[in-house]
């Protein structure tokens, strides 16, 4: 073989060589980093916000590295119609969103806004956990992939005059979120007398009168010290406020296996930590406002089936208009089960 040929085998030895090495080094070489840009509407170094930010330092070093959290706390990123289309069309990743939110995702979401229809949290988690599958799988055929639920808390009546009675709280006018629209329209329809508002309007509406009560969770009647036009509370759980954690499927499917299930497991137990730890910051908060002349009544024994009667007007409405009749009939079945066995 001459010079010419043997330098000409070697260099073509040579190309194989670096070829098959970068081929090696593609199928072999860690999955690219991940950066999930998650938005939502909580409020910067609220409860929730710290609640996601150890959540994704957690997936951070669970990962390696490999997936990360961006997050775009305060309605940075818009109303949660805002999100959603964002998520549609790739510039979000991954949204916490409230059950309205969700609802605008999947109508069977809407269950958990339903008005007195759970009692207590048990039953809210018994419910949780036994339509958890079906949930998520009406999500993922939306392009939605369900990472955690969030625990707001309890809507309470709060009221700027005292409400005492199922018959004090008929008689307050209440503020109603501003796009409810249907929603009004079954106040008046039941006997109550609804103002539709924005949130940012709810405490020049109680000042000057506007509105005289409203539901709210204590968390957040201290926060955004709503309780100080509003210092009058019922004691009556009106209904749960829910919120998830979802990312698109898109984004998910990009996630290495192993990945997916160490995000699935960690963002389980923020859930586990959120249910535990809200009652009781509910209860401090409550104790909190007592201290500073929040005044909590006692409904009476008397008003329990008027406020059945209520109830059960608002379910009709959801379950003929806004919740699949197939998933409130599950959730309600459920509910009697787990009456039954308490």
């Amino acid at each position: 073989m001459t010079s010419s040929c043997l330098r000409s085998s070697l260099r073509r030895a040579s190309v194989a060589l670096a070829l098959t090495t970068c081929a090696l080094a593609a199928v072999t070489s860690p999955a690219a980093a991940q950066t999930l840009k998650l938005a939502t509407l909580v409020p910067e170094g609220s409860l929730w916000d710290k609640s996601e930010r150890e959540l994704g330092a957690a997936i951070q070093k669970a990962t390696g590295g490999r997936v990360k959290f961006q997050i775009y706390p305060g309605g940075v990123a818009g109303d949660e119609p805002d999100l959603l289309r964002k998520l549609r069309i790739g510039q979000l990743q991954a949204a916490l969103f409230s059950a309205p939110g969700l609802g605008d995702i999947d109508p069977a979401f809407v269950l958990f806004q339903v008005p007195l229809l759970f009692e207590n949290d048990a039953e809210v988690l018994f419910v949780l956990e036994r339509m958890r599958p079906e949930l998520e799988k009406r999500l993922e055929s939306k392009g939605f992939v369900l990472l955690h639920w969030s625990n707001v808390g309890w809507l309470r009546i709060f009221a700027s005059k005292p409400v005492a009675s199922f018959d004090d709280f008929k008689r307050r006018r209440q503020f109603v979120w501003g796009s409810e629209g249907r929603l009004a329209s079954w106040y008046q329809e039941l006997g109550l007398q609804p103002v539709s508002l924005s949130a940012t309007d709810v405490l020049t509406g109680l000042q000057t009168g506007l509105i005289e009560a409203l539901p709210v969770t204590p968390l957040a009647a201290l926060s955004l010290q709503w309780f100080r036009s509003a210092p009058h509370m019922l004691d009556h759980r009106f209904a749960p406020l829910l919120g998830a954690l979802v990312v698109s499927k898109g984004a998910w499917n990009k996630l290495e296996p192993a990945d997916r299930e160490a995000v699935l497991g960690l963002a389980r137990q923020s859930e586990e930590t959120l249910f535990a730890e809200i009652p009781k910051r509910e209860e401090e908060a409550l104790a909190e406002m007592q201290k500073r002349g929040l005044v909590i009544a006692k409904e009476p024994a008397g008003d329990s089936q008027k406020w059945l009667a209520l109830g059960r007007e608002f379910q009709a409405r959801f379950r003929a208009n806004t919740v699949p009749p197939e998933i409130f009939d599950q959730a309600v079945k459920l509910l009697e089960e787990h009456r039954a066995s308490r």
